[in-house]
């Protein structure tokens, strides 16, 4: 299948000071067709490490990420895991040339939309989201302590309340600190999208919303352009007024299919700079601890109501008519 692939961005920095997010989108500028054998890439990344390092680690891994993916030959997975350890490495490099950067680091994720499909890898708990009506799927690995804890209590292993009462639940399991990587989360294979799909990058401040939530506002603006679902998305974050909300960043990818042959700089993506975002702490934990992924859906209600608004038309309409027959009947 051949897609037209067109993203855009927003951010908050919320309650914080500075903007410790970055992303980046490749090609900028132009709707990506990829009928030319040509995809989009989407980069979102969470710097941690104070006021400067936060800021410097992520923007530097995401150019970083970019720049060698997109100059790299080769299958895809080997160029989404060349472009990490680039990322990584810089970072190290920036942390040799200054000392006053010890301790920077940053999550990331990143998405490949190509003819074949969607690729992604991503280190951290920055989320890739896959809405595809009426429901959204956290696609890729949270490698925060908090998902591990979740995955031990479903297994009963420690209690729910254990579980949610862990001080360390935001701490990282694996980052890009320019230290190897303990974890990795890399779908080489192509993931098949479909007409209509939604694709959502974003650092862990879109936590704010809850699963329902982000299912309602993609639903209801499912047709608008990728700008206006970014804002919308933002928006609802920043009326939480949550007095510590993390800065929060969301980058959105609208999937359609390309019957036709459309010029390649026909209706222009335009891509929107975030204000800048947020720092996490980050926990060594043991290397052999599994990750695990968490689903989230649109209210059942509505997503039931969705899929059967005809039939339920129906037997309401069927209802009242009988119900007026049996009156009829019963007053002669």
């Amino acid at each position: 299948m051949t897609w037209l692939v067109a993203g855009a961005a927003r951010a908050t920095t919320g309650s914080r000071a500075n903007q410790e997010d970055a992303f980046e989108i490749w090609p900028s500028g132009a709707q990506a067709a990829t009928r030319r054998g040509d995809g989009l890439l989407a980069v979102v990344a969470d710097g941690m490490g104070g006021h400067a390092g936060g800021e410097i680690a992520g923007e530097l891994a995401a150019r970083t990420f970019v720049e060698t993916f997109t100059g790299a030959d080769g299958e895809t997975g080997e160029r989404l895991r060349a472009a990490l350890e680039a990322g990584n490495a810089a970072i190290a490099a920036r942390v040799a040339r200054n000392g006053n950067l010890r301790g920077m680091g940053c999550t990331l994720v990143a998405a490949w939309v190509d003819r074949a499909g969607l690729h992604w890898t991503s280190v951290g708990d920055s989320l890739l989201l896959l809405f595809r009506a009426p429901e959204v799927l956290r696609l890729n690995a949270d490698h925060s302590l908090g998902a591990f804890l979740d995955e031990q209590a479903r297994r009963n292993k420690i209690s729910p309340a254990e579980a949610h009462k862990n001080p360390y639940r935001n701490a990282l399991r694996s980052a890009l600190t320019g230290k190897p990587i303990e974890i990795v989360d890399l779908q080489a294979e192509p993931y098949p999208l479909a007409e209509g799909d939604w694709l959502i990058l974003a650092s862990d401040g879109i936590a704010t919303l809850e699963g329902d939530e982000i299912g309602d506002i993609v639903y209801a603006n499912r047709e608008a352009s990728p700008e206006i679902m970014a804002e919308h998305l933002i928006a609802a974050v920043s009326a939480k007024k949550i007095p510590d909300q993390d800065n929060t960043t969301v980058l959105v990818v609208k999937v359609v299919a390309d019957p036709t042959a459309v010029a390649a700089d026909e209706a222009p993506t335009r891509i929107l700079k975030p204000e800048h975002a947020q720092a996490t702490v980050r926990l060594p934990v043991e290397d052999d601890i599994a990750t695990t992924q968490r689903i989230v859906q649109p209210p059942a209600v509505h997503s039931f109501f969705r899929r059967y608004r005809s039939l339920i038309l129906g037997v309401g309409m069927g209802l009242m008519f009988l119900i007026g027959w049996m009156l009829r009947a019963a007053l002669g």
